[in-house]
This record gives C-alpha cells, structure tokens and sequence, in this order.
C-alpha cells in the first residue's frame, strides 16, 4: 500500500516485474545514480493515430501526449496542483485579486527561431475566445470570461470578472505561434496545414509522420535550443496500433520500449510484460466516493452517514478488489494536493454500531437489518455497470454494511444513466469518482449550496461554513491561507460526511529498464507523465543502451 506521504516500492518476484509508486512529490527509486549521456532514441508504444497535432484541439491521449512534449504555456502545473513559471518567468496578481501580470521568459523561443511575445498569447487566447472554437467548449466558457492586454512584448495582463485564486493553473494553457496561425480563423484550425505540422516550444519538435498501412508513427527530434536545456534523448518516436493487444506484443518483442496506454489490470497481470520492465504508478488528483443523497430521508441524519462511514474498512477494499491499484481515500481533498490534510481515518464497526442503536435503529426482528418505526436501514446503491472494479467494490460495501446491520443493494446501471439519475437527484447512494481538471483543491462546484438543486453538488448538501470556506478559498490567492481553510473545509466534511471517499487513483505505465530517469512523480493528467521525458536517457556514461 502506498501510505499518504511515504514511498513504497513493491518487487513482484517471480515474474520480472517491478512496480515503482511515487508519493507526495517525491520519485521512488531502487537503483544507484546512472550517469546520464546524450544520444539515442525512446520508441514509445500508443493506441490510435492523432488526428491533429494542434494543442488546442487535443482530445485524445494520444493528442495530448505530443501537445505536452511540444508545446508549452505561461505556466505548467506540478503534481500538488501548484502552478510553477513555464513560457512565462514569473507574475503577479493585484490586491482585489482580479488583475493578473505575466512576464515572459526572454530566451523562450519557437522551433523555427523566432522568438515568443506576448502578441502569441493574446493571439491564441483569442482563438479559444472564439464563437467558433472549434475545440473543448468547456475550455471556450472560462477563457471568454477573460479580457487580455498586452502592455509589452514580454508583458501579458489577464482581467477576471471575479477573483479566482487558481487561474494561474488555467495559464497552462498551450501558446501557439501567431507568425504561423495569425490569418487562419478558429474555425478552421482543424484543417491548416499546422495541424499535422506543428511549430512548438516544447523539449522537442516535430519531425515526420509515416504511415505504412499497418502502423502509424510521429518521430519528434530534441529541440537543441530548448530554455531547460536539451533533452538527453535524440529523438521520440511515438507508434500506434490499433488495439491493447498490439501493444503489448510490441513491447514484448522490443518494438516499443514503453507504453502508456495499457489498463493496470492489464499491465500488472503476470506474464504479460517482458522481463525486466518496469510499471510505474504516479497518484493522480481525484476519488472514487460513495456518495449520499442527503435529501433521502434515511440519509438526511448525519449518525447513519457517520455510521456507515466507521463501518468501511478502506484498507480492504483498495486491497481486495482493486488489487492494491490504488490508495486509501482520506477526505475531499485529493492525496496529492498542497492542500490535503483531512482528520484522521477511523475504521470501528463496534462505534458505528452503538452509534446506530443511540439514534434508534436496531433490528428488533432478528432479520439482520436494522429498522426504526416502520422504516428500514435499507437502500439501493447505484453504479456504473461498465467499470467491473467499481462494481466489485460496491460488493465489498455491501458485505461489509451488512455487519452491522445496514442493507445496502447493489445496482449496476450504464453510466449515462447513472449520470442521469445523480443528474435529477433520484438516487438513495452512489459510487463514481471525480478527478481535478487542473489539480488545484477548488472544489466549490461539487460542493457549495449554489449547485445543490442543479450542478454537480448531487448530495444536496447545504451548510453555511463550507460556502464560506469554499468562497474564500478560491478567492484568496495567498496559498497559506487559502490552506488553512481548505484544512477547516476537510475538517467540516469529516463531520457531517455527505460522501465517503472510498480511495484516489494511481496511473501506471511501463518502460524499459534500459530507459533511465523515469519518476513516478503525482501527475494531473495522464500526459503529464512525459513532463520529464526531456531528463529520460538510454546513453549512459562510457556505455551505450541498446534500443529498437
């Protein structure tokens, strides 16, 4: 298990596989230093062809893997949520927290030499801004909320309609160069020739797309004048194949040296990798919850949401159906943010008992289910029917409610109507996860009493100190303060429950051991595992790893 703040490394013997699990912002390691050299190349296994190389059009992960390695924003957020300078060097926000000034770093450059400025954001913010955008509409409603002003040719100011303490998170949005796009309309960024012929500013830039009929492949090459220094690597080489499978007898036949695109499951089953690779598995920011409908009146009572959350033993279900291919939840506030720090975890069956039986609920006829007048501790718990694991675990649930006297029925559904029913709030208890578009802690959408009766707030919950928190929270840029309530938030929730975070996902991917300089460090996206491709290396000092 992986112990909130702790590094474990986990040897699986008998079947040449290791597993590295990294904590709280730290790598996990088990070899000695290699001394890193330049040269070589990392082939890189991946499911489906990219259907366009635009960042800002980036859908799939197989987009989003090269928009990471290619291009850049004015800032990149770590594996805490915390956003950290990237095109820009450094900013700024005014006192009433509406007013935001970048600078940009003045050695960033675009792969054809030019140099970025402040015109390129502003170009690209207003592409986004676009009625016609032809990309992620959710991405569209946040930035046409945001006016832009460009003072300098390194100076770029962003005005808010309201403060909003995780915008610079929103400021890792990827910059594209205005001398290549500046007469090209948003709405036909899709079909322009930089679409499959990107100019970035990441690590490494584009090289050549081939296709012999069968396997799809995107060579990118070092970027030599890269601000961060030049990636160890001389070339990426990303193939794609039609299904998992492939993948995996790519791998095994040395094709490919890693993939991110193969199910845990999957790739952590005995015999399925070759020997010697290595699975790394980086935390994530999001939970998997059971969550209560509070306008239920058997829910409406805070001692039964207390109760059933003494009664869950978490340790057993990460262990048992997921197979250790996660961690145990804590609170509503993912593991790996700066701003984690729920109260303590408390399993005690005996306590969730007596504190059911003080409220009034015992089992009088001896049937094993507890009731109080003519209402009984029952309720059908709602799951989504295509995620076998979440199933299995709503199995767990039952059985271990059902010790002290709490029915609960499983009842596996498709996800869109699962979504439908926590949607028009007719549901007793569900199990779904959520997970942080940016990995900052702001998480006043899913639970402050404005999105009670429409939004994401499905539970219902109404509690006066949490807006508050919630508000000021995402309203106050100072990160210490805004902690200290986020801790009080975590604090409240533990109190009054409205949900069970049951545990927070891992992501797992595989490489070669040959590939050094690889770190299981907590991610945001499944793409912000390359963010250290750029230190990866097969050449080491005085002796050279074979590659495909």
């Amino acid at each position: 298990m992986l112990v909130a703040g702790l590094l474990v490394v986990v040897l699986m013997v008998g079947v040449g596989l290791f597993v590295r699990f990294g904590g709280r912002g730290e790598p996990a390691t088990v070899e000695a230093p290699v001394v890193p050299g330049f040269g070589g190349t990392y082939v890189e296994g991946a499911l489906g062809a990219p259907s366009t190389l635009n960042p800002l059009l980036a859908r799939t992960q197989a987009e989003q893997d090269l928009a990471r390695l290619l291009f850049r924003g004015l800032t990149r957020v770590d594996g805490s949520g915390t956003a950290q300078p990237d095109l820009a060097a450094s900013w700024s926000v005014s006192d009433d927290g509406l007013t935001y000034t970048f600078t940009l770093r003045d050695d960033a450059r675009w792969h054809d030499g030019e140099p970025v400025t402040a015109q390129d954001v502003r170009f690209t913010v207003g592409l986004v801004q676009d009625p016609e955008f032809p990309g992620d509409e959710a991405l569209a409603r946040f930035w046409r909320g945001v006016v832009v002003s460009v003072p300098s040719a390194d100076t770029v100011v962003f005005q808010l309609l309201e403060p909003f303490a995780a915008f610079p998170t929103y400021a890792a949005l990827p910059i594209v160069p205005k001398h290549l796009l500046g007469g090209v309309l948003a709405r036909d960024l899709a079909d322009d020739p930089f679409a499959s012929q990107p100019v970035g500013t990441g690590p490494f830039r584009f090289d050549n797309r081939q296709d012999d009929g069968q396997v799809v492949e995107i060579t990118l090459r070092a970027y030599e004048d890269f601000p961060g220094g030049r990636p160890y690597l001389d070339q990426v080489v990303f193939r794609y194949y039609e299904d998992v499978e492939r993948v995996l007898e790519a791998l095994r036949d040395g094709s490919v040296q890693g993939t991110g695109a193969v199910p845990a499951e999957q790739l952590l089953r005995p015999g399925v990798l070759p020997k010697g690779a290595i699975v790394y598995a980086s935390p994530m920011p999001g939970y998997t919850a059971l969550f209560f409908n509070m306008r239920d009146p058997l829910f409406a009572s805070a001692d039964v949401r207390r109760a059933i959350d003494l009664a869950l033993d978490r340790e057993r279900i990460v262990k048992g159906p997921l197979d250790g291919r996660a961690e145990v939840g804590f609170g509503p506030i993912p593991v790996t943010s700066w701003a984690y720090g729920p109260p303590g975890l408390v399993h005690d069956p005996q306590a969730a008992k007596d504190l059911l039986e003080a409220a009034g609920w015992n089992d009088a006829d001896g049937d094993g289910v507890r009731e109080r007048g003519a209402s009984r501790l029952s309720f059908s718990l709602l799951v989504n029917d295509d995620d076998p694991e979440r199933v299995a675990v709503a199995q767990e649930i039952v059985g271990q409610l059902q010790r002290i006297g709490v029915q609960a029925v499983v009842q596996p559904m498709p996800a869109t109507e699962v979504s439908g029913a926590l949607a028009s709030r007719q549901f007793s208890a569900a199990i779904f996860g959520w997970h942080s578009a940016t990995g900052d802690p702001d998480c006043y959408h899913l639970w402050h009493s404005a999105f009670a009766d429409e939004g994401l707030n499905f539970t219902g919950w109404r509690n006066r100190e949490v807006d508050t928190l919630l508000t000021e929270a995402r309203q106050t840029p100072e990160q210490d303060k805004r902690r200290e309530l986020y801790a009080r938030f975590q604090e409240v929730f533990a109190e009054q429950v409205p949900a069970i975070p049951l545990y927070y996902p891992r992501y797992y991917f595989a490489v070669d051991a040959d590939v050094h300089g690889v770190e299981p460090v907590p991610i945001i996206r499944p793409s912000d595992r390359l963010d250290g491709l750029a230190r990866w290396f097969v050449e080491t000092s005085g002796a050279a790893t074979a590659t495909p």
